[in-house]
């Protein structure tokens, strides 16, 4: 279970408390709530009644790509999409300056829809990606592959006492908590999907 370090603000991750925002103490917030997150796979994996063993030949393989924050690669495409659809559209009209100023036009609007977009996100939401893929040990193609965004997991939230709903730490393990539902339900959806699951070595306990 593997977690991808693209944290900007500790604020996003979790209650700063007057602790210096520094790439450290970011570093560690990520690494707790990929511990949380893999606690909680493993219970809900229990609890489903899948096993998890080192010698299964199924890998299951997670990457948290996305917590709190919306990162800067998804805003990027974003804006270039934008970019490119007015662009593409003047030179279907066979129009230069159209091409260059929808392009303009574009850029702007997509600018401040994605910055501002983003930046409220972060704020008001706790955002969370999460790809899966399943393996099949000696088959380079995967046999199954999914990527799971969650804006807010309010359902999920409310399965915490009241007092700690406020946390931002709690409201990302909520939103984590909803990527694992929707994960179980898809992969007990798989066809011939056993009722034993591998861990990747990241999953294995003690790594």
């Amino acid at each position: 279970m593997a977690l991808e370090d693209h944290s900007r603000s500790l604020a996003r991750l979790r209650d700063p408390a007057g602790e210096p925002d520094t790439q450290g103490a970011r570093a560690t917030a990520l690494e707790q709530h990929r511990q949380a997150f893999e606690a909680d796979f493993r219970a809900e994996a229990a609890a489903r009644g899948l096993r998890l063993e080192a010698a299964a030949d199924l890998r299951l393989e997670l990457r948290i790509t996305s917590l709190g924050e919306v990162r800067p690669k998804y805003i990027a495409w974003g804006i270039a999409s934008g970019v490119a659809w007015g662009v593409g559209a003047g030179l279907v009209a066979h129009n230069p300056r159209l091409a260059l100023g929808l392009g303009a036009y574009e850029f702007l609007e997509e600018s401040a829809f994605w910055l501002g977009g983003s930046l409220l996100m972060g704020r008001w939401s706790s955002p969370a990606v999460v790809e899966a893929c399943l393996r099949r040990t000696g088959v380079a193609k995967p046999l199954w592959d999914e990527t799971y965004y969650v804006l807010w997991a309010s359902q999920e939230l409310a399965a915490f006492p009241p007092a700690e709903r406020d946390r931002r730490e709690v409201q990302l393990r909520a939103s984590l908590r909803k990527v694992l539902g929707k994960l179980f339900e898809d992969l007990e959806a798989i066809p011939g999907f056993p009722r034993a699951a591998a861990p990747t070595a990241e999953n294995r306990p003690g790594n």
